[in-house]
């Protein structure tokens, strides 16, 4: 019980926030364009895509708990580089260091917490701390969140920004002092163990799974992406002041629209939470289309909690679902193979998002962005009702529980 005391804590330290997507006004403060900012989320996600393979490797072939431990100290490099941030150079510098750090922790952080709970017996325990924890954590920056905000606010960036380096040091000692039961190393060389995970991934039930995901996930991102300044901008305009007057409500707004409703997304009863992940294909898309159509800022709060809520069950429900599929020998690798193509894709988007916010403005990019992603969750619809993909989607770990009940 202890060890799962500990979890909680150690998802509680590396999840709150103080900043979240505020980040994105600091970068604008700081004098670069939106391109720029695109391109360095473009840099993020490339990260991910260049380190996820050998970082996996590193959690399968040594350790998932030193993994955990070499990412979250790295990660704490990157959070100095932002409170040092003068230029584009150290931001692309900030972008590399956080996204190798992220890369170490990302493949095995839940396999090492699968597989602590498999070696004690526990592994159908799974969905129900991985809920708890995220549920903490949530509620925690239910109040970090706004304090981050007003703290920004009055005082400006670097001292939340000072606070975060705290309780990523805080994150990492925590990890240290949780254990690692009989992990296994796989008896296989290098390129045989990436290979094999590879054609884990490329099997039929799991590939689906993460190309419904990443459309998902770009659907979420482009509502997520520039969010800030655009309900700023609107809030501003509204309230007579600018964009940095607006950062304590801004901060309230990121409770409202990112933490409450994932708390209530990943807790949803079984029924509701099903529902919630075949309908977010489509509706994510549209939600964002209908925040581009009526600037009214309470009307796209309300939007944006309904689409942070969808996503989050949805989300959710593929962490758990991924993780069931999985081989554990090849637990960490698979899920950094994931990240890493996922990761591919959303850098091309981030550029050209980025790119097309500083051509065509906010308001119309949003619009055209959300068309084009509605289309893409329609035809992931159709295929889901019309071929045997439809099989490949369903939520097995829901069906066994039912079963089992």
């Amino acid at each position: 019980m202890d060890l799962l005391r500990r979890y909680k804590l150690l998802y509680l330290t590396m999840n709150v926030g103080l900043l979240g997507n505020l980040l994105t006004i600091y970068y604008l403060q700081k004098g670069f364009t939106y391109g720029q900012i695109g391109l360095i989320s473009a840099i993020s996600a490339l990260g991910f895509f260049l380190f996820e393979v050998p970082t996996g490797v590193v959690a399968d072939k040594m350790s998932r708990k030193g993994s955990v431990l070499i990412g979250m100290a790295i990660h704490s490099l990157g959070t100095v580089f932002l409170i040092f941030l003068r230029n584009f150079p150290m931001l692309v510098a900030y972008a590399v260091v956080s996204s190798l750090g992220a890369t170490f922790v990302s493949g095995s952080l839940q396999a090492w917490l699968f597989d602590n709970l498999k070696h004690l017996g526990m592994e159908e325990r799974f969905r129900e701390v991985m809920k708890d924890a995220r549920s903490l954590s949530l509620v925690a920056s239910a109040i970090t969140l706004p304090l981050g905000a007003f703290l920004a606010q009055f005082y400006g960036f670097i001292l939340p920004l000072a606070i975060t380096l705290v309780l990523d040091i805080g994150s990492l000692i925590v990890a240290f002092s949780i254990p690692e039961y009989e992990f296994k190393k796989p008896e296989v060389s290098y390129y045989l163990h990436v290979l094999g995970s590879a054609r884990e991934l490329f099997r039929g039930d799991v590939l689906w799974l993460v190309l419904l995901s990443i459309s998902v996930g770009l659907s979420m991102n482009q509502f997520r992406k520039f969010f800030e300044p655009y309900l700023g901008g609107i809030l501003a305009e509204n309230l007579g002041t600018t964009i940095m007057g607006t950062l304590g409500l801004l901060g309230i707004v990121e409770v409202l629209i990112k933490t409450l409703p994932k708390l209530l997304g990943i807790r949803l009863r079984d029924e509701w939470s099903r529902k919630a992940y075949e309908l977010a294909p489509v509706a994510i898309p549209f939600l964002t289309l209908l925040s581009a159509i009526y600037l009214n800022p309470l009307f796209v709060v309300i939007l944006g909690m309904v689409a942070a809520l969808i996503n989050a069950a949805f989300a959710f429900n593929v962490a758990v679902e991924f993780q069931h599929r999985i081989p554990s020998e090849k637990r960490a690798t698979v899920t950094s193979l994931d990240m890493m193509f996922s990761a591919l894709v959303m850098a091309v988007f981030y550029t050209v998002y980025g790119f097309a916010v500083d051509r065509m403005g906010l308001q119309e990019a949003r619009l055209a962005f959300s068309i084009a992603f509605l289309f893409l969750g329609l035809a992931f619809k159709v295929l889901q009702a019309l071929s045997p993909v439809g099989e490949f989607l369903e939520l097995r770990h829901l069906m066994e529980g039912s079963e089992s009940d």
